[in-house]
């Protein structure tokens, strides 16, 4: 049996708990099948991969490092210092500047929040059953939302009851070909967000460069989705939006969502 839209109403206890982990169930429909995940939010560096610091040089080692060695040490050494000759002047290093790491390393970049899922070797783990995903919760630890340090306390807590997606967190996915196909009137804008939505947030747990460059800014389905978020805001912006909607190609956009969707799904792993 797949997973159904019109789930179970979420209770006090089950909104505590996801609240205190700052985990949530994620429900998908994708074409055929649809099921269950979990996903988080959380700091980039403290996720697998981040960069850790380095021990310090010891002092010694610094020494060895600064001083000359060999025979141009000692002719250094032997060379007599020449009295008359000037000091250097702190002009002289005015427009020396250090030279520009062109390796910087991307993980020196600041830390922002990003999403993690339940991921295991590339592939995005999706319960048809609510039972399977709690069983593999709790006797499994060897996929990527393992490292989260709440997750430890999620296998003690989580229950069958608790596996109820709030509608923020239900992405009808095999909806949006469709919808899109229907042309400018037909076109729901909530389904539309909500797809991009999970769909950058899918590209960059499952580290597709492909899905990410279809929804990154100033794609053909950012300026759709920024268009769309526009409408739903409403008052003049959002009339304007509307006009520039229907001179949108739905037909391109549909073939570039059946695009992302399919490369989605060669990521999801169906258990249960």
């Amino acid at each position: 049996m797949a997973a159904e839209t019109d789930g179970p109403v979420r209770s006090a206890e089950t909104d505590k708990l996801w609240n205190e982990l700052s985990i949530d169930p994620v429900e998908l429909h994708l074409g055929k099948d649809s099921g269950f995940t979990l996903r988080a939010y959380r700091m980039s560096d403290t996720l697998p991969g981040a960069k850790a610091e380095g021990p310090e040089p010891a002092e010694d080692e610094e020494a060895e490092a600064e001083a000359p060695r060999g025979k141009h040490a000692e002719e250094a050494e032997a060379a007599p210092e020449d009295e008359d000759a000037p000091e250097p002047d702190a002009a002289d290093f005015a427009d020396e500047e250090p030279a520009a790491d062109d390796d910087e390393d991307a993980l020196d970049a600041e830390p922002e929040e990003v999403p993690a899922f339940l991921t295991r070797k590339g592939k995005l783990l999706v319960f048809r059953e609510a039972e399977a995903l709690v069983a593999y919760v709790k006797d499994n630890d060897d996929h990527d939302l393992a490292a989260l340090e709440e997750y430890a306390e999620l296998q003690e807590r989580l229950s069958v009851d608790d596996i109820a997606c709030d509608e923020d967190d239900t992405y009808e996915l095999d909806l949006v070909v469709a919808n899109l196909r229907g042309g400018q009137d037909a076109w729901e804008p909530e389904l539309l967000i909500k797809a991009a939505e999970v769909g950058r947030d899918l590209g960059y747990a499952l580290k597709n460069d492909s899905i990410v460059g279809s929804l990154a800014p100033g794609s053909p389905l950012d300026d759709l989705d920024e268009a769309f978020r526009v409408v739903v805001d409403g008052g003049l912006r959002g009339k304007l939006a509307k006009r520039r909607l229907k001179r949108s190609d739905s037909q391109q956009a549909a073939i570039a969502w059946r695009g992302v969707i399919a490369k989605i799904n060669d990521h999801v792993e169906w258990r249960g």
